[in-house]
């Protein structure tokens, strides 16, 4: 629903000093009393027949506040024609409560003033009518056009007022629903049952999907507020030590380009598509892949899928097994000067790959093959026997390609410097 303009609430004091006080002459208000009931029907009738919104229920469907709302308002006015000066008599309250009702009731702003406006006419066109009959002076009609149309600015803004109270506690407490809800999918094997979180995802206005993808995001928008490109089948919890998006059916078309719009200016990732009882699942990923991102070890511009690092990720998951494995089967080449690492680390994991034949080694190293046969020669004298055990193989590969994503800027720098020295081991 779009945010409306609200309407400026002129007060009597507001208006200029010479108006201020004055008052029609006293047979004004008894000429326009045994007008009211007929005319809160006519205003009532014609606000069915020119705002769509107000036809069907005022027509059709059960009783509403609407008629006894103007005829209190007719009243109000008639009160405050009689004597300016008296208090508006609960009258604000009045109508902060028609808007809130008008809200809960479905009917928009627009709508809303709409009424007011068809009310004011329609109002104006009876007391012009009866003024004419009765002979009314023009200082007379002049200061009752005056009252009509400034009364009803002002119970038209508290109305307003009223209408936006109710919405955005409606939108407060549907956010919390929404934030329990995220809450709740993220709790791998959690107590409520499977008809009580459809009967939450209800009163949350959140369809269950069979599918999901939690997206973890690198830093809270400072307003804490996503852009509108975000739909509205999208939970959002920015507020959590780990701030995340829930997508339901993550792998449908436009997706991505939502959450970019969305997320302008941030990095994010975007956990793996998973089916709803495993949207912890995704969410750890992603927090893992972003992390990953900002340690430098996975590339990213803007965001990342974890769908297309899943081997990254795994390599990474339990860091410190990796730390195990490497002090049992590096030493060898740690025992290297840097430079020297980094080559024969290379030349090593491109051997386990390729399965030793030096030409495709070669290729892949972009070095001549006789340097390929030399480093070989290398690891044979650092590591012998070994290099003929599968297990050794398996976690040495596991080792070097941790190595490789991790020192990776490192290793770069070092090939550029052996580069400019001309050395080939």
């Amino acid at each position: 629903m779009a945010q409306a303009t609200m309407i400026p609430l002129p007060l009597p004091d507001d208006r200029p000093p010479a108006r201020r006080g004055a008052a029609p002459p006293p047979d004004v208000v008894a000429v326009l009393r045994p007008e009211l009931p007929s005319l809160a029907a006519e205003i009532v009738e014609e606000i069915r027949y020119s705002v769509t919104e107000f036809g069907g229920p005022l027509q059709d469907g059960p009783p509403t506040v609407i008629r006894p709302a103007v005829e209190r308002a007719l009243r109000q006015f008639v009160d405050r024609l009689a004597d300016p000066a008296a208090a508006a008599d609960g009258g604000t309250r009045i109508c902060r409560g028609f808007g809130r009702h008008e809200y809960r009731a479905g009917r928009s702003l627009d709508a809303l003033q709409a009424a007011y406006r068809v009310g004011a006419r329609v109002a104006w066109r009876r007391i012009a009518d009866v003024g004419r009959r009765a002979g009314w002076p023009a200082e007379t009609m002049s200061l009752l056009a005056e009252a009509v149309f400034t009364y009803v600015e002002e119970i038209a803004a508290y109305t307003v007022e009223g209408h936006l109270q109710a919405r955005q506690s409606a939108s407060d407490r549907l956010q919390a629903l929404r934030r329990r809800l995220v809450e709740l999918v993220l709790t791998r094997g959690h107590a409520m049952s499977g008809e009580a979180l459809a009967d939450l995802a209800r009163e949350a206005r959140w369809r269950l999907p069979a599918t999901v993808a939690c997206v973890a995001v690198a830093e809270r928008p400072p307003d804490g507020r996503l852009a509108p490109a975000v739909g509205p089948d999208v939970l959002v919890d920015l507020q959590r030590p780990d701030p995340c998006l829930i997508v339901p059916d993550p792998d449908a078309p436009g997706r991505e380009d939502m959450l970019a719009r969305a997320l302008r200016g941030t990095e994010f990732a975007i956990g793996p598509s998973v089916p709803l009882d495993d949207a912890a699942l995704s969410l750890r990923l992603a927090v893992q892949a972003l992390s990953l991102v900002q340690r430098g070890v996975v590339g990213c511009d803007r965001y990342v899928r974890c769908s297309d690092e899943l081997s990254t990720l795994l390599l990474f998951h339990n860091e410190d097994v990796i730390q195990l494995m490497t002090r049992r089967r590096y030493g060898p080449l740690a025992a290297l000067k840097p430079l020297q690492q980094v080559r024969l680390g290379e030349t090593l994991l491109t051997w386990l790959v390729t399965g030793g034949k030096a030409p495709e080694m070669a290729a892949r190293l972009h070095v001549h093959a006789q340097t390929v046969r030399y480093r070989m020669r290398q690891l044979q004298d650092l590591f012998g026997a070994e290099m003929e055990d599968a297990d050794w193989r398996f976690e040495m590969e596991i080792i070097l390609r941790t190595r490789l994503l991790r020192d990776d800027r490192s290793r770069q720098s070092l090939r550029r410097a052996g580069e400019g020295t001309g050395t080939l081991a």
